[in-house]
Order: structure tokens, then C-alpha cells, then sequence
């Protein structure tokens, strides 16, 4: 029986019976290959009344050995080795570190800015939720206002059956982007030196205000004392 080795195409003579069915394990003794060979197709024999030892184990007798039919590949595969990659130099480690450096700074920067930035835009509402903020935003020459709210107002002098009135107009301003309670507000008269001549408060006409909204105001102050010099208008107590 003529056997192949699939690899490098050496051929070996092997005895009848050495590869016994369904077949057997065989090695290539010249590239130590290793398949599994069939058994050659059983044809009719004389019976013999002692069977011959069959040797076990895969076949690496080289003396079994045919020389390679014409144009077959009668060598052994070359392995094929990948080429060794170059270490890195000092100055490629140098490079890559510098470059992270890089962008952790970059990414530091664009971390405080942003928290900057929510701090000044949402500074009402942090002012609010923490009234000691306010101080500090003051501090950096940032006023909070954490009331929420704007007043627009002007005042004007006239004569009513000739009696002096002082007419104040304005205007009270939700600046937050929520709703809030309008507060009442408390007006003063004062003279020359600051000091407080009269004090009343005006109650707000609508009891809250939407985002952005503004709602008009007025009050008028009949005989006022001779000696004001100025009106003051703040935001009075909530509730």
C-alpha cells in the first residue's frame, strides 16, 4: 500500500495490513506530519491461520520512504516568521507623553470653564437655594439678585385740587424661568441726609408671575413731607 503525506508529498510502501480498518493514525517522518490514512479497499485474500503482528503507532520508518513522483513538492513548508517590531525610541515616549499631558489639560480647562459658565448663568437660582453664594458672587463683582426679581419705576410731581401728589409708575420683572410669588412692595421717603420721612407698602395686583413677565404698578403719596429729596422703592418681605 502507497501512502502520501499531504504536507510535503513524501510517499511511503507500507506492508498489506499495517493500516487496518476503518484506518489509523500515521506521522511523516520527514516533515512529522501527522493525519489519519484510510484503509486501502478490502480485496478478497487467502485466510491465514496466524495473523502477522501488525506494528502500532504512526509510521516514521524512514526506510519506507518512495521517492516523490515528478513535480510534486518533496519539501518541507518554510515557517513564515513575522519581522520584529522596532522598539520605541525615548523621544516617541517623550512625544506621546507630552501629547496626553495635552489633552488632560485641555480636558481640565473645558471642565472649569463649563462649570463656570452654569455657576454665572444659573447664579439666581444657586444664590436662592444658598443665600451665602450671594456674598461671594458679590466678592467677584458678579451681584445676584435672589429675590428674582427686577423693578422699573419712575416718579413725577403734579397738583391735585391743589394739593402736591407724588405719581410713581414702574413696572415689577419675574427675571428668573420659573414661577414666582410677586413680593409686596415697600416704598420710603427720604430726605437729603437718608434719613426715612414716611414708609407704606403697595400690594402686588397679580400674586405670582411666569418666567420673564412683567406686571405695572403705581402709587401716589398726597402732601408729602416738604423736606423729601428722594423715593425709594425695594421689594418687601415675602408672603
Amino acid at each position: 500500500m502507497i501512502i502520501t503525506c499531504p504536507r510535503c508529498a513524501t510517499r511511503y510502501l507500507l506492508e498489506a495490513g499495517v493500516v487496518q480498518p476503518p484506518g489509523r493514525q500515521v506521522r511523516c517522518a520527514r516533515c512529522t506530519h501527522a493525519w489519519f490514512q484510510e484503509a486501502a479497499p478490502e480485496l478478497p485474500k487467502p485466510v491465514l491461520i496466524d495473523e502477522p503482528q501488525v506494528p502500532h503507532g504512526p509510521v516514521t520508518d524512514k526506510s519506507r520512504m518512495l521517492p516523490p513522483p515528478p513535480g510534486s513538492i518533496s519539501q518541507p513548508i518554510p515557517r513564515v516568521q513575522s519581522p520584529a517590531l522596532a522598539a520605541p525610541s525615548p523621544r516617541d515616549d517623550a512625544q506621546r507623553a507630552s501629547s496626553r499631558r495635552a489633552v488632560a489639560w485641555l480636558i481640565l480647562v473645558a471642565i472649569v470653564a463649563g462649570i463656570a459658565l452654569a455657576g454665572v448663568s444659573l447664579r439666581t437660582e444657586i444664590a436662592t437655594a444658598f443665600p451665602p453664594a450671594a456674598r461671594a458672587y458679590a466678592w467677584f463683582g458678579v451681584p445676584v439678585n435672589t429675590r428674582g426679581f427686577d423693578i422699573v419705576a419712575r416718579t413725577s410731581q403734579e397738583l391735585a385740587n391743589g394739593v402736591p401728589v407724588i405719581a410713581i409708575k414702574g413696572e415689577i420683572i419675574n427675571v428668573t424661568d420659573r414661577e414666582r410669588s410677586v413680593p409686596k412692595l415697600d416704598l420710603r421717603v427720604l430726605d437729603q441726609n437718608k434719613r426715612e420721612l414716611y414708609r407704606w407698602t403697595v400690594l402686588p395686583d397679580q400674586p405670582k408671575l411666569a418666567g420673564h413677565q412683567r406686571e405695572p404698578f403705581s402709587a401716589r403719596l398726597e402732601s408729602p413731607p416738604a423736606d423729601t429729596a428722594e423715593i425709594v422703592i425695594r421689594l418687601g418681605p415675602d408672603g
